[in-house]
């Protein structure tokens, strides 16, 4: 299934990660490994959680 964000946003986005990787590429690498290391967890799990939108509990519905 494509993408629903358009080829010109996905290019920036490369763009932008590419720039942070030349910038800070030991982080870069272990944001690497911690994407592929949880990655049944979810991207979408995964970025809520780093951008603290959630936290675990939250996301299975157990928070108060």
């Amino acid at each position: 299934m494509p993408a629903v964000a358009s080829l010109e946003d996905l290019s920036n986005v490369q763009e932008d990660l590419l720039k942070l990787k030349k910038m800070y590429p030991e982080a870069y690498a272990d944001f690497q490994f911690l994407f592929k290391s949880w990655r049944m967890v979810g991207y979408k799990n995964i970025s809520k959680l780093l951008l603290e939108e959630t936290t675990p509990a939250k996301l299975k519905g157990m928070a108060e």
